[in-house]
């Protein structure tokens, strides 16, 4: 049998098409997708029967599991059995992109039967990947079941990187193929296992080692209103404290894995720090006269491990705003207090401004500390 091909990108009306592989997926059929890496053939995580027919028709063995392609607004929760902070560190700054993730399965994972779950996780490891590519996430939007994807060639030939590639290989075991024009990397996700302490590269591929170490890095970001007075203080005093802490520069904080900035629930770009907050920190070396404010934007409160705000109107906003950022996002103090706003204020008000969140920020180290992830050999081969 001979298997279709639908050009997503040459149609006028790819949502059709879309609905296509829906359909053909929901009657147990395997579909060939492009992704960003190289193009993989997926069956329903639900359908033992069609995952079954992946195995055959890589001719691969079933002792070589394969991944789950889950979507974007998926959560870790539903798959890991014990979610670690590596796990969503990862997940937040590599997905959706070429990183696939092998970790430690929960009892029944979401979108599973019993026996794909034998199939793909036989020693309670899953491997799940979020892809970057807007046909195959609407696809699992619509599907709203996870995707089981694997590269769409035969087990020991070459990755197929444009659509004729995959007819190549497989025209006979697959029934639909979109045709999204030549991959845009055009080799494999790098795969990873995620151990309790460490993390095992298990195939090199489109993410580098140096990548992955950088998406492990801690990022903090202090929230004020126009971020000119309060929180530029608050960031230069908190990268004073942890550089101390860890015997190093402060200018080497990025190096060693440590990211802190500042942002304004309305602050515009580019203004510089208030005078009196550059007088304050001047007399504790520390420089404010470079500091340019910005707007706390989604992608950079996203991509935060902590957020903290020195009030509780900007606690509240971010939480209105992203609910989902309301496990990560608190108080500067902890006694949930708010740090009065020194703009128009004397020298003095801004000196008793920055020796209370000084005072605040002394009782957050131990928590910024426990979400540091140790740089040296983390990674290992």
């Amino acid at each position: 049998m001979t298997a279709t091909v639908l050009d997503v990108y040459d149609s006028d009306d790819p949502q059709a098409i879309i609905a296509e592989a829906v359909n053909r997926l929901n009657a147990g059929e395997i579909v060939a997708f492009p992704t960003e890496t190289v193009y993989g053939i997926a069956a329903k995580s639900s359908a033992a029967d069609a995952v079954a027919k992946l195995f055959d028709a890589k001719a691969r063995s079933t002792g070589k599991p394969m991944s789950l392609a889950i979507g974007y607004d998926d959560s870790l929760d539903n798959y890991a059995q014990n979610p670690t902070a590596i796990m969503y560190r990862l997940a937040r700054r590599c997905w959706p992109g070429p990183l696939t993730m092998v970790i430690q399965a929960t009892e029944q994972p979401a979108g599973l039967s019993n026996e794909s779950l034998a199939l793909l996780a036989p020693n309670n490891w899953l491997g799940l990947r979020v892809p970057s590519n807007e046909v195959l996430l609407s696809v699992l939007d619509q599907l709203d079941e996870p995707l089981v994807l694997t590269s769409a060639n035969k087990s020991d030939q070459a990755d197929a990187t444009t659509a004729i590639e995959v007819a190549e290989q497989l025209d006979d075991n697959v029934q639909l193929i979109l045709d999204g024009g030549p991959t845009k990397i055009g080799t494999p996700s790098t795969v990873i296992k995620i151990h309790e302490h460490h993390i095992e590269i298990l195939r090199n591929g489109a993410l580098t080692r140096d990548q992955i170490q950088t998406a492990l890095q801690l990022e903090i970001v202090i929230v004020c209103t126009g971020n000119t007075c309060r929180s530029p203080m608050a960031e230069m005093l908190l990268k004073k404290k942890l550089a101390a802490a860890n015997g190093i520069p402060m200018e080497q904080l990025p190096q060693h894995g440590i990211h802190v900035c500042s942002a304004g629930i309305t602050a515009n770009n580019g203004s510089p720090a208030a005078g009196q907050a550059i007088d304050v920190l001047g007399r504790q070396d520390l420089d404010l006269t470079c500091h340019s404010s910005q707007p706390l934007s989604y992608a950079l409160a996203n991509s935060a491990d902590l957020i903290l705000t020195l009030s509780n109107s900007h606690q509240h906003a971010i939480i209105n705003e992203w609910p989902e950022f309301a496990d990560k996002t608190s108080l500067l103090a902890h006694d949930g207090s708010s740090v009065s706003d020194p703009i128009g204020g004397s020298y003095e008000i801004y000196q008793q401004c920055a020796a209370q969140i000084d005072t605040h920020l002394d009782k957050q180290q131990s928590r910024i500390n426990n979400l540091i992830i140790p740089d040296q050999d983390i990674i290992r081969e």
